[in-house]
């Protein structure tokens, strides 16, 4: 298997040429190319053709084919990658990123909006301890903490393969006296990493196996917050 775990970043600040997008398209499979002529606002599109560009550059890079396609139950995959759920992708209003390693991966990316209704996401969707210690954290590191569960929780769902109806609450990220700890009793070494993306979004790097993320390319400033690991009694005590 190789060694490579590497993802991409992009700003969207430009979209992208007419020849870029035909570039795009056409390395995609027919499920793909349905999938995003169902698309039917313009930004959308533009944010969901960027991500697959930031994949196929990963591609590239490692010197295989940089067709995508999906499985029936639509997970995004790239058939010449040996990891074949090694590719995850991620987009958002303000940027598009894509991941590519070992094992089963996941990427998410969140910018933070003024929310007021932080805690109460947190008591519907969390469980029960993060919810408590997202009540009990202080001033401005409440939002900082809500968004990197939330964000390393959906990227940690992708990488399972279920996406956000597998349940947030199947992975719980708790703050312990050496830091960030990781439940879940899924079986596998469950890790994610956490980066801080231009000062005000988050993302999150998930994967099943022991592995170090590099970033390929970026044109947005990144700073890497931390990496949690599943415990090692890898349960909800």
């Amino acid at each position: 298997m190789p060694t490579l775990s590497q993802f991409s970043l992009a700003d969207l600040a430009q979209p992208l040429s007419a020849p870029q997008q035909a570039a795009v398209l056409a390395q995609l499979d027919s499920q793909q190319a349905e999938r995003l002529q169902s698309i039917c606002e313009p930004a959308r599109l533009q944010q969901a053709l960027q991500a697959r560009q930031q994949a196929q550059h990963l591609l590239a890079a490692a010197g295989v084919s940089t067709q995508l396609a999906q499985t029936a139950a639509g997970r995004p995959y790239a058939p010449a990658w040996p990891a074949l759920e090694g590719l995850s992708w991620t987009h958002c209003p303000h940027a598009a990123a894509a991941a590519l390693g070992q094992g089963r991966v996941g990427i998410d990316l969140e910018y933070p909006r003024h929310s007021t209704r932080m805690l109460a996401l947190a008591q519907r969707y969390f469980s029960p301890r993060e919810a408590a210690q997202l009540a009990a954290t202080p001033g401005a590191e409440q939002s900082a903490h809500f968004y990197l569960r939330w964000v390393a929780k959906e990227a940690l769902l992708k990488a399972l393969g279920t996406g956000i109806v597998g349940g947030l609450a199947r992975f719980e990220l708790l703050q312990a006296a050496q830091g960030w700890q990781l439940l879940t009793t899924e079986p596998g070494e469950w890790q994610v990493e956490i980066w801080q993306v231009a000062e005000r979004g988050w993302l999150a790097l998930a994967s099943d196996q022991a592995q170090s993320w590099q970033a390929l390319r970026t044109n947005i400033s990144l700073t890497r917050i931390c990496s949690i690991h599943k415990a090692l009694d890898g349960d909800h005590r």
